[in-house]
């Protein structure tokens, strides 16, 4: 048997996912009414056992109601765009939608991703490309036996997150890859943790202004305490000179990059539960 490391699970990404999304395709086809799993997972909603929609979430009961509810699904968006254009095979209802899941202890949102692509799922409406090509098949067990691992790999990738090179903020070579980000205030104090499928755009993103950064908001509101001034409904944006402070502020810390293309989600909650950085307000619950 393999033994699994994080590095060989990055490595063999495309080939575990492979594995995974043929396990979800091969579920038995059911219902939201008779979903039972409470956890992590992966979704699948087809027509007529034609895949239309591929989804992960963290409470998988809770997610698969909202996509069947109009005013809280993407999914039903575009179902009903595509069915009032004539765009699907035949005029249809939402009830006529089943579902197949499986439960995801690492690696759901690239599961989602890859499915995307390779599926292909015509309601998918965004993450078109965050995947290459691949072949599903069942890989000879792979995905059970990573998911078996997944605490340990969580583990090894917490140790190689941690000793990687922090440089001054804005001296941040960024790339183009998904993975995380880890934020360090000048007192060497981990302060943030955060992913994203562009983990360079991400970093200039919270360069910029405050309005698209939820790190900016944090560091004006938490460090500063800032109020945030209301736009369009939604409160996101500081005045000139407070959003000046919190660029200063960046320039005093320090970051770290690393690329991360299976479990991405899982590490960035696990990292986040244990380490409680002052300015992440989600997945610190014990």
């Amino acid at each position: 048997m393999t033994k699994f490391s994080w590095d060989i699970i990055q490595k063999q990404s495309d080939e575990i996912l492979s594995c995974g999304l043929n396990k979800l395709k091969t579920q038995t086809f059911c219902d939201t009414s008779t979903v039972n799993e409470k956890g992590f997972g992966n979704y699948l909603i087809s027509l007529d056992k034609v895949p239309f929609y591929v989804g992960e979430g963290k409470e998988l009961i809770k997610r698969l109601k909202q996509q069947f509810k109009p005013t809280t699904s993407t999914f039903y968006k575009n179902f009903e765009k595509l069915n009032s254009a004539n765009l699907l095979t035949k005029p249809t209802t939402i009830d006529k939608f089943k579902i197949q899941f499986i439960s995801t202890n690492i690696g759901r949102k690239e599961v989602e991703e890859f499915g995307i692509v390779n599926l292909p799922t015509k309601l998918n409406g965004f993450q078109l490309d965050k995947r290459k090509k691949f072949a599903i098949s069942d890989q000879k067990g792979l995905w059970n036996a990573v998911q078996a691992n997944f605490a340990t790999l969580l583990e090894e990738g917490e140790t190689k997150i941690l000793k990687s090179t922090f440089t001054s903020w804005f001296d941040t070579k960024t790339i183009s890859m998904a993975g995380l980000y880890l934020v360090k205030d000048k007192s060497n104090k981990l302060i943030y943790i955060g992913e994203s499928s562009d983990i360079g755009e991400r970093i200039k993103t919270h360069s910029g202004r405050t309005y698209f950064s939820a790190l900016r908001r944090h560091i004006g509101t938490d460090i500063f305490g800032f109020e945030l001034q209301e736009i369009k409904g939604k409160k996101r944006y500081f005045s000139e000179t407070e959003d000046k402070k919190v660029t200063e502020f960046l320039k005093t810390c320090k970051a770290t990059l690393f690329p991360v293309v299976f479990g991405r989600y899982e590490l960035e909650e696990y990292l986040i539960k244990k380490h409680k950085p002052l300015l992440n307000r989600k997945n610190k619950k014990d």
